[in-house]
């Protein structure tokens, strides 16, 4: 157990690093109240989506996720917020490790890494989020125990 805390905290301290919240929860009810399918493996509205990774990496504080049809692929990208779902026993030391527990889980054949918002920045040094993708991301760790 003191293990497994350790891990999520050095996953949370690299995430804040890159600008990422990180909540650890036991359940998402809490999704519900944005009229989010909770028993789905993605959903999303205009503002709010959410998706379940198929594991996490605590070096990069990364998740992978399969992406089954264009449908999942657009729901991820044009969330303005989304909560990306890792169950703390598929958290791995590296992008590495995490890519190959997800390939076990799912024989899919794209996979998508996230480790934060879509950020980008003009000549005169502005700093834009959500151009290419959400723009905020927030990590939730599923305590299963």
């Amino acid at each position: 157990m003191f293990w497994e805390l350790k891990l999520i905290e050095k996953f949370r301290e690299t995430a804040n690093l890159n600008g990422v919240e990180v909540k650890i929860t036991k359940n998402i009810d809490f999704l519900k109240d944005f009229d989010l399918n909770t028993s789905l493996e993605y959903d999303s509205n205009k503002d709010v989506g959410f998706v379940k990774a198929l594991s996490g990496a605590i070096e990069s504080a990364s998740a992978v996720i399969n992406i089954t049809n264009r449908e999942k692929l657009k729901s991820i990208l044009t969330s303005k917020t989304l909560y990306i779902l890792i169950e703390e026993g598929t958290l791995r030391s590296s992008l590495s490790e995490a890519y190959f527990l997800a390939k076990q889980r799912c024989q899919d054949e794209y996979m998508l890494f996230i480790s934060g918002e879509s950020k980008t920045a003009d000549i005169e040094k502005t700093l834009v989020s959500g151009v290419q993708g959400p723009e905020k991301i927030i990590f939730l760790i599923i305590d299963m125990t």
